[in-house]
């Protein structure tokens, strides 16, 4: 019975020890980490996993190899921060495996030596895998030609990849699979929405507007992928609403969020024949991008910005009531008094002759709006819309 009861307590010591450096991660992460956006870095979930599962295992050494699959329970743990998906679970999966291994004392030393070594090798494929920026200050922003201002580049081997197409598998209606890969030598334009999200419902006509203006264009194809966990919903607002365009749902909601880096919804793309694809902030803009292919190219290929695609206002003001935010960063989230008075310190402190604030995009996350601005300094008066 003894025996038993400390058996048990290991292996809940050691399920413990898997959460302590999620932990540390999670809560001191944004204090004491200066690389920027850290938590979408794979290589930073696998090394959390190795950590916590190399401390579990010395915790259960001792332990009979037949309770050791009860510490893999902790795997869960990765789910909220959207690292439960194919193939990084796999990843996680084998991390966990080999840092369990390595601390057992019945496996002979040569192929633990063996086994760390391919788990190195691993890590430091994903370690340069994605690009790695370092905050030199507070927050990290781009001006308008895409440099980055209070952050540094350490390493971006993926430039070349930046604009390609991911390969991501989508549902239609009657469940086949889809890849947006098979619709070759055409252009594309993508939504991402939730029947959940209030901003996506609200851009649906204007939408459905640019649908219509190409509905003749046999080369643009429209389709709408919603990332609704529920079937029935998303088929239910398509029986009624009827939208125009190949409707599709993602198979694997979490995994899409990570290929096409949607940090929030709606997020609207656009995919040349070449399969090349760029976000989209402004649907008016898709107008002049899809009627002309020279013009497209050169959207895809560039990464500045034309603000006066942009509503300019003074002051934020609330338009969907509830839980509104706004960033400046796609990370930080700012009340509407504070962004005002962000924007006010600045009038004061850098006095300049105008100051506006520019409203980028509104998408939503989970029960929160949250508008992309930018500041914009002005040396003449701008016509604000009302």
């Amino acid at each position: 019975m003894k025996k038993a009861f400390i058996t048990i307590f290991k292996i809940v010591a050691g399920i413990v020890s898997i959460i302590i450096p999620l932990m540390v991660f999670l809560f001191l992460g944004d204090n004491l980490i200066i690389i920027h956006d850290y938590s979408r870095l794979k290589w930073v979930a696998l090394i959390i996993c190795a950590i916590g599962f190399y401390i579990s295992g010395l915790i259960n050494r001792k332990t009979p190899l037949k309770f050791i699959p009860f510490l893999y329970i902790s795997l869960l743990l990765f789910f909220p921060l959207r690292c439960f998906y194919f193939p990084l679970i796999v990843f996680l999966v084998l991390f966990a495996t080999i840092s369990l291994f390595i601390t057992r004392k019945e496996f002979h030393k040569k192929y633990k030596s063996l086994s760390l070594l391919l788990m190195v090798g691993m890590f430091i494929y994903f370690l340069f895998s994605q690009p790695l920026i370092i905050r030199e200050g507070r927050n990290i922003n781009e001006d308008f030609d895409g440099n980055l201002i209070n952050g540094k580049v350490i390493w971006n081997f993926s430039k070349e990849k930046n604009h390609q197409l991911p390969n991501d598998i989508f549902l239609d209606t009657d469940n086949n699979e889809v890849k947006l890969q098979s619709f070759k030598n055409k252009t594309i334009y993508v939504s991402f929405w939730a029947t959940w999200c209030k901003p996506c419902l609200l851009q649906k006509p204007e939408l459905e507007k640019l649908k219509s203006h190409f509905k003749d264009n046999s080369d643009i194809i429209f389709i709408d992928i919603t990332l609704d966990d529920s079937k029935q919903n998303w088929q239910k607002y398509i029986d009624y609403n009827k939208p125009q365009g190949l409707q599709l749902r993602s198979k694997y909601p979490t995994k899409t969020r990570e290929l096409f880096k949607i940090s929030g919804i709606p997020a609207d793309f656009i995919i040349s024949p070449k399969g090349e694809l760029k976000a989209l902030g402004s649907i008016p803009l898709a107008y002049n991008l899809l009627s002309d292919s020279n013009i497209l190219e050169g959207f895809i290929n560039s990464r500045q910005e034309d603000i006066s695609k942009f509503k300019t206002v003074e002051y934020a003001k609330s338009e969907y009531g509830g839980n509104e935010y706004y960033t400046t960063d796609g990370k930080n989230r700012l009340s509407e008094a504070v962004i005002n008075i962000y924007l006010d310190t600045i009038r004061k402190m850098q006095k300049p002759k105008y100051v506006y604030l520019m409203m980028k995009g509104t998408k939503q996350h989970n029960d929160s709006i949250i508008h992309e601005v930018g500041i914009r300094l002005s040396d003449v008066k701008i016509k604000l819309e009302e």
